[in-house]
C-alpha cells in the first residue's frame, strides 16, 4: 500500500492532473525546444559535439543523463499512458527525445481530458 503523497505548493497543484495549464507547460517546452535546435548554431571557436565529449567528463556525464532521462521518459509513458500513442513514442523518445517525449505526454493529457479523467478543480 502507497502512503498518501503529501500536498503539493499551491503554485505546482495546477499540474498534477491533465489540465490546460499542463498542456501549456509541454507547449511552452517543446516551443523552447525546437527554438534551441533551430536558433542554437555553433559559435566561432566551438569544440564540436564529438571534441567537447571526448575532453570533457562532465560532458559526458551529462550526455549519458540525457539518455537515462528520456528511457525513464519512455517507461513511464509506456506504463501510464492509454493511447495507442504510448508506445511508438516511447520507443522514438529513446531515439529522439523530447522531441517525441513532449508532444505524446501533450497527447495522453489532451484525450484524458477529453474524456473528462481527473481533472483539477479549478
Amino acid at each position: 500500500m502507497t502512503p498518501p503523497s503529501a500536498p503539493l505548493p499551491l503554485a505546482l497543484e495546477k499540474y498534477r492532473a491533465p489540465g490546460p495549464e499542463r498542456l501549456k507547460l509541454y507547449a511552452a517546452l517543446f516551443a523552447l525546444l525546437v527554438l534551441s535546435a533551430v536558433l542554437g548554431r555553433g559559435r566561432p571557436g566551438d569544440l564540436g559535439t564529438r571534441e567537447t565529449l571526448r575532453r570533457s567528463p562532465f560532458a559526458r556525464v551529462m550526455f549519458m543523463d540525457i539518455g537515462v532521462l528520456s528511457t525513464l521518459g519512455a517507461l513511464y509513458l509506456v506504463l501510464n499512458g492509454k493511447t495507442a500513442v504510448r508506445v511508438p513514442a516511447a520507443v522514438a523518445s529513446l531515439f529522439v527525445g523530447s522531441f517525441a517525449l513532449l508532444p505524446a505526454l501533450a497527447w495522453e493529457d489532451w484525450r484524458a481530458m477529453e474524456e473528462g479523467e481527473e481533472t483539477p478543480d479549478r
